[in-house]
């Protein structure tokens, strides 16, 4: 956001009107300063030449090579180049550098506007508990829809770039919720924007959330560049709020990490919380089912969170019967298998930290327990946090080899860590793993050539999204990153990494970890 200490920070952007209608009909397009230094942002189907900087101020004005320029007057550097003013203000001079950064072509703009009469933007990215909520409208793929944004996620949160929540109305009243298209073939009232911070690629979740998509477990996504009030926001991954279709006489629940209101332990299970001084990101309570949601009608018949827990608790007493198969009464198989295997090729640090989520379409004898959406995957495929990670090697996650859910916190307890650790303890669920596997081999080997496709779809997104957050800065001092290490591993499954911090050698890397994951499980499966 433009700081008014800075000369010249009242300059907008001049559009004149045969190039309006890429920006969105009445949006606008602010730049941001870093020292004097500065970026103007447009989506990749903007065609920025003949733009100029504008202002108020009758006492500021922009020079360059000699000549003085009035507002609305000076020229914006074509794409990809700066451009250097001399700007005198009241007699106060400073040289202000101005980049024009523009995004893919193929990746959709969503401009969001808000009134911040009913609710501020500071107020929102200062809630940590997400109750506070700017409304105003939506705008994208040339439609207008009333909304409200508040911010999402826990550890995420923390960061600069802020991931969000957004819930579409009928009307200005912002009473009746709307369900809306923001991704082809999905209709959803509820939508989250993933910001992707932690993952310097951006390519994570998306690999991992169109695999769950074959796989029958996951949610369509589509890349989006976003605007806040004129603000650029960065590249975001826009999918369905992950308990967006949670039926009608069913619930979603969530293995979770963190204390909720409306939760229950599972009896057995090691918690992480309980060895001094070690958290997971801020909690250890990596052994709680949390009740993310319950159906409309499944409300209206009185069902309780007790009944839940009664209901989820004689699965999991099942499940610790080793002797039994009555475990598969309560756990649609094939979907836990997909899950198991999607923790397996990504290795994710999820596998224990929450984020497992799970839902129930009905409440008879027949209804099982389905695993997914999968979600969470920014920390995986190779890139992991270390300080606060216990209970596994690094080398353990970080290189392509192994089976990995089996050893998460074999260093901390004879007591397991996780509840897909206990469902693998079972053989026929350990024959159901392969044979989902080999079903669906092509899908996992088809991540690596996902790679390539995103990446010819998001490049000068991602660029711009690093020019607005200097992301491929993130290094191996919080996240171990694959760039801080050149080769891992053994064999024909060593990761030949790229090790310098560029997003296409970040990219490079991804796709290493997709070729060399899939190819041991396809050999070990």
């Amino acid at each position: 956001v433009l700081d008014s200490a800075y000369v010249g920070s009242n300059i907008k952007l001049y559009v004149p009107a045969d190039k309006s209608a890429g920006l969105q009909t009445k949006t606008k397009v602010k730049f941001h300063y870093n020292d004097l230094n500065g970026a103007v942002y447009f989506p990749g189907n903007v065609d920025p030449s003949g733009m100029c900087f504008s202002w108020n101020d009758p006492d500021l004005t922009l020079s360059k090579g000699g000549k003085t320029y009035k507002s609305g007057k000076a020229p914006i550097a074509p794409v990809g180049q700066s451009v250097t003013y001399q700007a005198n203000s009241g007699g106060v001079v400073t040289l202000l550098t101005i980049k024009t950064v523009r995004g893919s072509s193929e990746v959709g703009a969503l401009f969001l506007t808000v009134d911040e009469k009913k609710g501020t933007i500071k107020a929102m990215n200062n809630d940590p508990d997400h109750e506070h909520s700017c409304y105003g409208k939506a705008m994208f793929d040339g439609k207008t829809k009333y909304m409200s944004i508040k911010g999402r996620g826990n550890s995420t949160w923390v960061f600069p770039k802020k991931p969000y929540n957004i819930t579409f109305y009928d009307d200005a009243t912002y009473d009746g919720k709307d369900g809306v298209k923001m991704v082809k073939g999905v209709k959803a009232k509820k939508w989250s924007l993933v910001a992707n911070h932690l993952d310097a690629s951006l390519l994570r979740n998306k690999i991992a959330m169109d695999l769950a998509d074959n796989l029958g477990i996951g949610m369509k996504t589509r890349f989006m560049d976003v605007w806040l009030n004129g603000t650029f926001l960065g590249n975001y991954l826009v999918t369905p709020k992950n308990d967006y279709n949670t039926a009608d006489n069913g619930y979603a629940l969530e293995n979770d990490n963190y204390i909720d209101a409306d939760s229950f332990m599972l009896p057995g299970m090691f918690e992480i919380g309980t060895i001094p001084g070690v958290t997971v990101l801020g909690s250890g309570y990596n052994n709680r089912i949390a009740i993310k949601d319950v159906g409309d009608t499944a409300k209206a018949n009185g069902l309780t969170s007790k009944e839940i827990e009664k209901h989820f608790l004689k699965a999991w007493a099942a499940v610790e019967d080793f002797s039994s198969e009555e475990y598969q009464q309560y756990f649609d198989m094939d979907s836990w298998a997909k899950l198991y295997l999607m923790y397996e090729v990504a290795k994710t640090y999820d596998a224990y930290a929450g984020s497992l989520l799970m839902h129930r379409d009905g409440l008879s004898e027949n209804d099982k327990l389905i695993a997914g959406p999968a979600w969470d995957y920014d920390i995986a495929f190779g890139r992991t946090l270390h300080k606060f990670f216990v209970g596994i090697s690094e080398p353990m996650q970080l290189n392509a080899e192994g089976w990995y859910v089996d050893h998460i916190g074999a260093d901390l307890s004879n007591q397991p860590i996780s509840l897909l650790q206990e469902l693998h303890k079972h053989q026929s669920f350990r024959d159901h793993v392969a044979k989902i596997y080999n079903e669906y081999e092509w899908a996992f080997k088809d991540c690596a050539a996902n790679v390539d496709r995103q990446k010819a779809l998001l490049r000068d997104s991602a660029l711009m999204n690093n020019e607005r957050w200097l992301t491929n800065n993130l290094c191996a001092d919080y996240v171990v990153a694959p760039n801080t290490m050149r080769a891992i591993g053994t064999g024909k499954y060593k990761l030949n990494y790229q090790i310098t911090t560029t997003w296409d050698d970040y990219v490079a890397n991804l796709k290493e970890w997709c070729t060399k994951r899939t190819m041991w499980l396809s050999d070990h499966t």
